[in-house]
């Protein structure tokens, strides 16, 4: 059965490029286009998996996305099918591809996680994408994110037969992960989270990642550091493992990190659909899981520290419940929107750039 987008009436082809920011995540892909009360967001697991056999159904959810690579640049995908963020987990759970299994995936899956972002939203037959991207090694992976994502693409959104769409996308600048998060605290808020004519600390507690940035007055990073330590998924692997939890499933295995995220999400905690709280399980884990980034993210940040104006964390474990007490303790102000502070900002580097002609 073919399924197709509903379609924004009156939309015409050849419109004016859409500034946009693409936070490409080793666990999350957080897109954010256009501004103002039209700005359309997507957020998705950073996950995808090539489809080689004919599909029952086109899969549709908000936080992943169906698409055919008809033509276009990307040679190499031609007459390919893929199914992006949490549609790859449902239809292959152990042999999709998720960025977190190695940094290189993410320059090369970019354009994936992009066009699965543009299959979930309402149908349009032209995108025009003037894109700010961020990379964790921009010195490393510029060059290939920039050559394997821009260009003119031809898609199929809701099935092989569906109308097709053209996507155009240019990619306007790469930047460091963290620039983003900087330019969202700096701006759009009665009283920045960062004063830009001083110095900052900013701790990015992602989902598989910590990371240290340390910036000079008006942002440039003059020090940057992926901790030896993870991030999110560490505080879920520790309760999907906990005793209290295995016992409880009666299995002997450990719990699934899904279904804890979603527990976590919706402040609810509940593990699924079984009458069972984990909680107390997280509160448990918690402390000692943050205790343990904060002493390592200090150490790094221990020569700039006391000459730091701000000190900021961003990232999803920022928004964690509990988490924003706990940094306040520790003199830390935790970034409201701090998942999608680095998207965000990015499309306002995007939108800046775009008026600029750049």
């Amino acid at each position: 059965m073919t399924m197709t987008q509903p379609s924004q009436a009156g939309f015409a082809r050849n419109i004016l490029a859409l500034p946009t920011g693409a936070d490409v995540g080793a666990g999350l892909t957080k897109i954010c286009i256009g501004s103002g009360a039209s700005q359309m967001k997507v957020r998705m697991p950073s996950k995808i998996v090539q489809v080689r056999e004919e599909l029952h159904d086109i899969l549709t959810a908000k936080d992943g996305g169906y698409f055919f690579y008809h033509s276009g640049e990307r040679e190499d995908l031609v007459g390919l099918q893929f199914l992006v963020g949490s549609l790859a987990a449902w239809k292959s759970p152990s042999a999709h591809t998720k960025l977190s299994d190695d940094p290189v995936l993410k320059g090369e899956f970019c354009l994936h996680l992009l066009l699965g972002s543009l299959a979930s939203l309402s149908f349009r037959p032209e995108w025009n994408l003037h894109l700010v991207l961020s990379t964790h090694n921009k010195s490393l992976f510029q060059e290939v994110v920039t050559a394997k994502t821009q260009g003119s693409h031809v898609i199929n959104f809701g099935g092989k037969n569906a109308v097709q769409s053209r996507v155009n996308l240019k990619v306007s600048l790469v930047v460091p992960e963290g620039a983003g998060s900087y330019a969202y605290c700096v701006s759009g808020t009665l009283e920045p989270l960062i004063d830009k004519t001083a110095s900052a600390i900013g701790i990015d507690i992602g989902t598989a990642t910590t990371i240290v940035n340390i910036f000079a007055p008006g942002g440039a990073i003059v020090h940057r550091k992926v901790l030896e330590i993870g991030g999110c998924i560490d505080l879920l692997d520790l309760i999907a493992s906990d005793p209290e939890l295995i016992q409880f499933l009666g299995s002997g295995k450990v719990g699934s990190i899904e279904m804890i995220r979603q527990g976590i999400e919706s402040r609810e905690f509940k593990y699924g659909t079984r009458n069972f709280d984990f909680r107390p399980i997280y509160l448990r884990h918690l402390k000692p899981w943050l205790a343990d980034r904060l002493r390592l993210a200090f150490k790094e940040v221990s020569e700039w520290r006391d000459s730091a104006q701000s000190l900021v964390c961003w990232g999803g474990g920022a928004e964690l419940p509990g988490v924003a007490k706990l940094l306040a303790s520790q003199g830390i102000t935790a970034v409201p929107d701090g998942c999608w502070a680095n998207a965000i900002g990015l499309q306002r580097l995007a939108q800046a750039r775009f008026e600029r002609g750049k």
